[in-house]
């Protein structure tokens, strides 16, 4: 399922957060979100996700409206990782990955016979943990966690908001390569917002740029990640060298500009 972004303006207590964004992702691509805090990345996927209204601009999944379709229309298209999850005293992993069904009740809000948890478990390694409770788990195991949820909705779209985010290296590195396989699994349009622009190199095949509320590049990693938009984009001086075992850019950085 494709996401199209069209002249996407969304201002914020009158200030302009985006200011004329187009983009289109193919069904089936892996795009990260890349700039500095407050560029518009996270503002730009909750307004994908429908969970902000654009000052002007049309967004479409699969060719239609976002504007037209229902809560649970949206939800069967698409999931969203958040960074966090809400606070349930005593939920277990088993009954959080089964609210991600929510979107496909039966007329009796009731799920078919077949309508299981355990593919999502399984796929986002997170099986063994289903009797848990959420309260014991570690960032890592959370995270898996927020994995299987949004898998659980079986969409054709997963939106995920600084999926890394206060995750150590080990546990930084688990959570993209298990994005990478679920995409591979389910043929899933991706898109994430990375603070890392290695990680963003590494695994998305496509990277966008956002600076002041407008794209700034758009493209390859190796096309987008370079000394002229470090400096431009992010303030700082640096190198970029090829990564001798993935062959994707990786960023020396020098000097704050």
């Amino acid at each position: 399922m494709s996401v199209t972004v069209q002249d996407l303006h969304f201002s914020y207590a009158g200030r302009p957060i985006l200011a004329g964004v187009d983009l289109t992702v193919e069904p089936g691509e892996f795009v990260a979100l890349v700039g500095v805090n407050g560029s518009g990345k996270s503002t730009l996927l909750r307004l994908i996700a429908g969970l902000l209204k654009p000052s002007s601009g049309r967004i479409l999944l699969g060719g239609e409206e976002l504007s037209s379709l229902s809560r649970r229309q949206v939800a069967r298209r698409l999931a969203v990782l958040h960074q966090s999850l809400p606070p349930v005293p005593a939920l277990t992993v088993r009954q959080l990955v089964r609210q991600g069904r929510y979107p496909h009740l039966g007329p009796l809000g009731l799920l078919g016979a077949s309508d299981s948890m355990d593919e999502a478990l399984e796929l986002a390694g997170v099986a063994h943990l289903a009797d848990r409770v959420l309260d014991t788990l570690s960032g890592g195991e959370r995270q898996r966690v927020r994995l299987a949820l949004a898998v659980a909705q079986d969409t054709g779209i997963l939106l995920l908001d600084e999926p890394t985010a206060h995750l150590d290296i080990r546990h930084q590195l688990e959570v993209l390569e298990l994005v990478r396989g679920l995409r591979a699994a389910r043929g899933l349009t991706v898109v994430t917002v990375l603070h890392e622009l290695d990680h963003a190199a590494r695994f998305a095949e496509r990277v966008v740029a956002l600076h002041e509320g407008r794209v700034r590049a758009d493209g390859t990693p190796a096309e987008v990640i370079t000394p002229e938009l470090l400096a431009e984009v992010f303030g700082v001086a640096g190198r970029v060298v090829t990564d001798e075992l993935h062959g994707t850019p990786r960023c020396l950085l020098d000097a704050a500009l």
